[in-house]
């Protein structure tokens, strides 16, 4: 490694490279991929599927991630690491012709910008920190998308994608990589502490036969759900059997927003999305969006029982801390509470809604969702105003979760579908749960939690099918 040629060219803070130029991704490959370059290639491709025609590459950038690698690992070994990292940025637009004058000052545009990513002076593990948005086939359903921020020459940018880093393979493996995208996740979506590769390294306990911190050899699933508590996101722990169960476990949290880890077949990695797609023989099924940190982001799973790592033995599920209802519980709470009104009533509305639940034209849908912005959205996901203005007096825990009676043939096209819903406190306790608020078409339900009793608010206005609060596109392909 040549710590001159690393640091750039003395004046010079980066580079621009036309990506039209036959042979340009090919030069950052055989610059920047070195021993691993796989995991390069991969984004680059993706980028320029994305359409970028160029890269500016920011040359000696002090990136949090690798520094604290750095201090905490390599600036320990016999061989000599460079102590800063470049970082790769991608525009779908061509190079400024103001690039060529000197006299004028060049700016990019920042609604071409796609995203970025470090690379490390790792010759073994050459892919840092990686926020790049997803390909446009994928994008709607990607539930786990966050907004980051970033600064080239002073200028701020932003993107929006899934956190990815590919594992350095001495001071983390892929669990390590796994829940740093996570925690990198939270970080950047619910303002949760950030926490650096050394730290997530530090959290997970040393012992139970698996050798040494550092080099890491790798992680036990007990290890890591003790290290996603350290780090502030108690986890729920699912052994799973067979690709039913991955779905109805870990569709609600992806639509909730939240990443999913799966461990099988000598591997860990993070699920941030699904698509449902159609079978040609009219069946539904899933296809899964993993964070694969061996070969690159937005990798498409098309079936969990033949996959390269099945069989998928476990999903961790990290939350926010004040989390403590899982959402299969909720939702059959949800579910159950609904039925019962609708069974309970004599409207001719509500038995015809029950009906279609009967007939599975209805099916429910689980979603966690901060309550301050289930509120705020009601009226722009089609609530009527007063019905709207109820459900914002009532008290509701900070997360919610939210059971929606989804209209099936709606849901599957991408239309607006939701019929009625049930809403959950995620801080209840385990053996008296009650659902805070539900409703079904003109009636709506409030649980008094300091009075232990309900306030039925009935004859209210109609309102059409809402839209679905889960992030990932129901809309089937």
């Amino acid at each position: 490694m040549n710590f001159h040629a690393w640091a750039g060219s003395p004046g010079e803070p980066g580079r621009v490279l036309d990506l039209r130029v036959p042979g340009a991704l090919d030069d950052l490959v055989e610059h920047y991929g070195a021993v691993q370059p796989d995991v390069l290639r991969e984004i680059l491709s993706q980028a320029y599927r994305l359409g970028a025609q160029m890269a500016v590459v920011e040359y000696r950038y002090l990136d949090p991630d690798y520094r604290n690698e750095h201090s905490r690992f390599y600036s320990g070994t016999f061989r000599r690491y460079p102590s800063v990292a470049h970082r790769i940025h991608f525009w779908s637009a061509p190079p400024p012709e103001e690039l060529d004058d000197p006299h004028r000052p060049a700016t990019f545009p920042a609604a071409d910008y796609q995203g970025y990513t470090v690379i490390r002076p790792v010759p073994g593990a050459p892919i840092g920190r990686t926020m790049l948005q997803p390909p446009e086939h994928l994008r709607p359903y990607i539930g786990c998308l966050s907004l980051d921020e970033t600064n080239l020459f002073g200028v701020k940018y932003r993107v929006r994608a899934s956190p990815f880093t590919a594992q350095d393979a001495q001071l983390g493996v892929c669990a390590h990589a796994s829940l740093w995208e996570i925690a990198y996740y939270h970080h950047l979506e619910y303002q949760a502490p950030r926490y650096l590769p050394g730290e997530i390294t530090d959290a997970a306990p040393a012992g139970a036969g698996v050798g040494r911190p550092t080099p890491s050899l790798n992680l036990t699933v007990n290890q890591l759900v003790e290290a996603s508590r350290i780090i502030g996101l108690p986890c729920l722990l699912y052994r799973i059997i067979g690709s039913a169960q991955v779905i109805r476990l870990a569709c609600p949290y992806l639509n909730s927003g939240i990443p999913v880890i799966v461990a099988g077949g000598g591997h860990a990695f993070t699920l941030v999305g699904y698509q449902p797609i159609r079978r040609r023989d009219g069946s539904k099924w899933i296809q899964f969006i993993r964070q694969d940190d061996e070969v690159g982001p937005y990798q498409e799973v098309n079936n969990v029982d033949t996959d390269d790592y099945a069989p998928w033995m476990y999903l961790i599920v990290p939350l926010p801390k004040k989390v403590y209802l899982s959402g299969e519980k909720a939702e059959a709470l949800g579910i159950q509470r609904l039925r019962a009104d609708l069974s309970e009533s004599s409207v001719g509305e509500h038995q015809r809604l029950l009906e279609r639940v009967n007939a599975q034209e209805v099916k429910f849908r689980t979603t966690l969702v901060r309550s301050n912005d289930f509120k705020r959205d009601l009226i722009d996901r089609g609530l009527e105003e007063l019905t709207a203005s109820i459900y914002r007096r009532i008290g509701m825990s900070k997360w919610i979760w939210v059971v929606e009676a989804t209209a099936v043939a709606e849901r599957d096209e991408g239309s607006d579908c939701v019929l009625a819903e049930a809403v959950i406190d995620s801080t209840d306790h385990l053996r008296d749960l009650n659902v805070l608020a539900r409703r079904i078409p003109q009636t709506l339900y409030q649980w008094l939690p300091d009075e232990d009793q309900h306030q039925v608010f009935r004859e209210l206005p109609e309102s059409p099918p809402l839209r679905c609060l889960a992030r990932v596109s129901q809309r089937v392909t």
